[in-house]
């Protein structure tokens, strides 16, 4: 198994290129085999900013990449584009499919897209989604590290974030654990975080990984996935300012 990069929360257009840089550093060191990000590539869905943020996650050296949009992908102020070509400007750089699957290096990624034309924050899931992703992660080989990703988080860290879970999120936690999904990735909150939203069914939250848009006293920071001495383990890593660098988080590694 390799080492999976999850990032998310860009927002190019409002992103810092330190914290830029030091990120392609840090692929390089830990020698990525995927990198996957979860949406909000842009801060308003620009052609100048989706091209900023092509080159930047193009630049990464890993061999695979999946990426999703999230809601700051989809144009704020034209509206009209909304009624029919929300996804539009996105696909002019990362093409039609919404919800790519990614199986390299160990891992069987699936994306899903929790974004909605006509909302402008919150997610939301169909049915036909939850069911489709079930029978993807069931069909996956049975060696890999099966994981979900979304831009809205499932799992509710506390009572604030309850606020940004999409509509039928207990409905898929259950299906895609059932489907035998280890892990969830998501991103949106900018509140890093890692822990457990049902027995054997991990979570991992990525921060703003570039973006001067911090939240919650928490850094620029991104997740690292590997195995180790036989453990699936989870990272986070935080960027420190003195160090000009990525650094791993004090709590260190979370064993699965």
């Amino acid at each position: 198994m390799g080492v999976l990069m999850h990032l998310s929360d860009l927002h190019f257009g409002a992103h810092d290129p330190r914290v830029c840089a030091a990120v392609h550093a840090l692929a390089r060191r830990l020698d990525v085999a995927m990198v996957v990000v979860s949406g909000d590539l842009t801060q308003r869905a620009t052609a100048r900013q989706f091209d900023a943020a092509h080159d930047f996650i193009a630049g990464l050296p890993a061999p695979s990449t999946l990426v999703l949009p999230g809601n700051h992908d989809l144009p704020l102020f034209a509206w009209w584009e909304r009624l029919g070509h929300a996804y539009r400007r996105y696909a002019r750089w990362w093409d039609d499919d919404l919800e790519p699957v990614c199986d390299a290096g160990g891992f069987f990624v699936v994306g899903v897209n929790t974004t909605r034309p006509w909302r402008h924050q919150r997610g939301s899931l169909s049915r036909a989604q939850i069911d489709a992703a079930a029978r993807r992660l069931a069909a996956a080989p049975p060696d890999r590290w099966r994981i979900v990703v979304t831009h809205h988080p499932l799992a509710a860290r506390h009572a604030r974030d309850a606020e940004h879970r999409p509509h039928r999120a207990a409905e898929a936690l259950a299906r895609w654990r059932e489907a035998g999904a280890a892990l969830l990735l998501s991103g949106h909150a900018h509140e890093p975080g890692l822990g457990e939203a049902l027995p054997g069914l991990w979570t991992a939250h990525a921060g703003t990984a570039v973006s001067v848009r911090l939240r919650a006293q928490a850094p620029n920071s991104l997740i690292t996935l590997e195995e180790r001495a036989g453990k699936r383990c989870l990272t986070r890593w935080d960027f420190d300012l003195a160090e000009g660098g990525f650094v791993p988080h004090p709590g260190g590694p979370l064993s699965m």
